[in-house]
Order: C-alpha cells, then sequence, then structure tokens
C-alpha cells in the first residue's frame, strides 16, 4: 500500500527529523559538522518544519498513478497522511523523553499549523512546492518581532508555550489543509468509460 502511493518519498525527511531531535539534546543546532549557526536554530522550529514537509509529501508522485478516485482510494490517503503524523509525534515525543526540553504543546503547534498548510499546497500545486510555505513561514518568524502577540509569525514558531486558542487554529489549519489532500482536486478522477458501440 504505501509503495503504490509515494509514502516512502518520506522517509529521508522523517529521519533527518529524527536525526536532528537526538543529535541535539539541548534544543538548539548551534553547530552542525564544521559549520557554526549565528543564530542558532532551534528544534521546536526546525523538526516541525521537516515534518510538515514530509506530511506535504506523504501522496508525492506515486510510482502507480491513481486515476480511479473511489472510497479505498481516499481512504488509502487519508491513513497515509494520518501515519505520517503519527510518526512525526512520535519523533516529537521520543526527542522529550531524551531530554531535549522540547515543549510539547508548541511543538504540536507548529506540525498541525505547518503541515496544513504544506499538505494543502501539495494538494494544488504539487509536492514539488510542498517546502515553500515552510521556507516562509520560518523566514516569516525570524524577521517579525517578537512578544507583541501571540498570533505574531514570530509567536506561532518560536513562542515555547502554545495557548489554547493556538492550538485550537492550528488543528483547524491541519483538518482543512488535510482534508483539501486526501479530497486531492488535482487528480485526474474516472476514466471515461468505452461507449457500448465502439
Amino acid at each position: 500500500m504505501l509503495a503504490s502511493t509515494g509514502w516512502y518519498a518520506t522517509v529521508p525527511v522523517l529521519g533527518l527529523a529524527l536525526v536532528l531531535t537526538v543529535a541535539f539534546p539541548d534544543g538548539r543546532i548551534s553547530q552542525f559538522g564544521p559549520l557554526v549557526l549565528n543564530p542558532q536554530l532551534r528544534v521546536l522550529v526546525v523538526v516541525p518544519m521537516l515534518m510538515a514537509v514530509a506530511v506535504g509529501i506523504s501522496q508525492g508522485v506515486a510510482p502507480t498513478p491513481v486515476v480511479f478516485r473511489n472510497g479505498r482510494v481516499v481512504l488509502v490517503r487519508a491513513a497515509c497522511y494520518a501515519l505520517t503524523l503519527l510518526v512525526s509525534w512520535g519523533i516529537v515525543l521520543l526527542g522529550a523523553q531524551l531530554g531535549t526540553g522540547l515543549p510539547l504543546a508548541a511543538c504540536l503547534r507548529n506540525l498541525l499549523l505547518i503541515s496544513g498548510v504544506c499538505a494543502a499546497t501539495g494538494a494544488l500545486a504539487g509536492p514539488v512546492y510542498v517546502f515553500i510555505p515552510a521556507v516562509v513561514a520560518l523566514a516569516a518568524a525570524m524577521v517579525t518581532p517578537g512578544e507583541s502577540s501571540e498570533w505574531t509569525p514570530w509567536s506561532m514558531s518560536f513562542r515555547e508555550t502554545a495557548s489554547t486558542e493556538q492550538l485550537v487554529v492550528a488543528a483547524v489549519v491541519a483538518m482543512v489543509g488535510l482534508a483539501l489532500a486526501v479530497w486531492d482536486p488535482r487528480s485526474p478522477g474516472y476514466l471515461r468509460r468505452a461507449s457500448a458501440g465502439s
């Protein structure tokens, strides 16, 4: 099932997210090999961003194109998105168990919010463009001021506490984006049946 949907393309991205979570137990990426990062990247932001990209490409270009849209196809598509989200949340929980100090509510907010936008982008524009909303969200968070409001891009990405309202908004964005991705408006749909006379 997974091979036929193109889900395996998410494995390297999820693997990188897992490596970053385990390799930086203090929650800050200050050095990447010989490269010293200034300012430091936060695992809180980078890991959910990578996992959101994985969610967006869960239904990439499949080796077997789907031309029939029926209940089974929709169910398999929904299962792939759900599996990617579950694996992503498992990575976050593993990081918390390893003592990375990841704020779980803030990670959930970031994961849901960006996943919804990435999934919608993949459904509407194709999997090639899924990374764009994640990069734009990171760039917007880095250039906006911090603590002025809980709704600024900085607060929605970098704040280590997540309010109930932020979680509700992130969950709604995720549900809408994933529903759009499961519906998949770019799908070719059904093949036309040949007429009886031809």
